[in-house]
């Protein structure tokens, strides 16, 4: 367990995997994408072995696309008012991913919940990141749950994805200490800072398991 500043990471990775060829990701996000541009960081700065094949948003104004633009990565936008049903949405979600010849799915504040079906298609190769310290306040606001409920430790996750919300098996887990005085804002930008730390290892070690369970598969 890795201790710096004022939260504690585990487990205590200091080294991202290596891959040749480089993994194959798409991002999902719908806000700002600020754990996005962390990833585009280290890609360009040739720390991380990853492609980033394709950002999918579901939001016109997401600072996201802008950052997308910037760094030439091709973007989907996928308004769910444009399809009869949330279905038909994932559905062209799924073949703009499968187009793209991702190995990882990486949920980066997308905020939207996958159907089972959409957790099938990419099964054990999905990821997302949750600013709570799961399983604790699963769900649409955790770090207001977690002021509410007067924690003293809160802080984030990185998990496969399954059919329950918030629930797959843990990567990696930040947590750092609620302050007296911390409210909605402050302690947003603290889980937020701690968010940009674990997600590459996350990646990391995720998109090792996806291409060990390959070279299972084709031994």
């Amino acid at each position: 367990m890795e201790s710096f500043e004022n939260h504690l990471i585990s487990p205590d990775l200091k080294k991202f995997n290596k891959f040749d060829p480089k993994l194959n990701i798409a991002v999902l996000a719908s806000g700002e994408g600020t754990n996005f541009q962390v990833l585009i960081d280290l890609y360009k700065n040739k720390k991380l072995d990853i492609n980033i094949k394709l950002l999918i948003t579901n939001k016109e104004n997401a600072g996201c696309i802008k950052r997308a633009i910037k760094s030439d990565i091709p973007y989907f936008l996928a308004l769910e008012n444009n399809y009869q049903n949330k279905d038909k949405f994932e559905a062209d979600i799924i073949r703009k991913i499968k187009q793209s010849n991702v190995e990882l799915v990486v949920m980066a504040g997308w905020m939207k919940i996958a159907s089972e079906s959409f957790v099938n298609t990419f099964k054990d190769r999905i990821i997302n990141i949750h600013p709570s310290l799961l399983p604790s306040f699963k769900g649409k606001n955790p770090i207001q749950d977690a002021l509410k409920n007067k924690v003293l430790i809160t802080g984030c996750s990185v998990h496969f994805v399954d059919k329950e919300v918030d629930n797959g098996k843990l990567i990696i887990q930040g947590a750092l200490s609620v302050k007296t005085d911390d409210n909605l804002t402050t302690l947003t930008n603290k889980i937020h800072d701690i968010e940009h730390k674990i997600l590459p290892f996350a990646v990391s070690e995720a998109g090792f398991t996806v291409r060990n369970k390959l070279r299972i598969k084709s031994s």
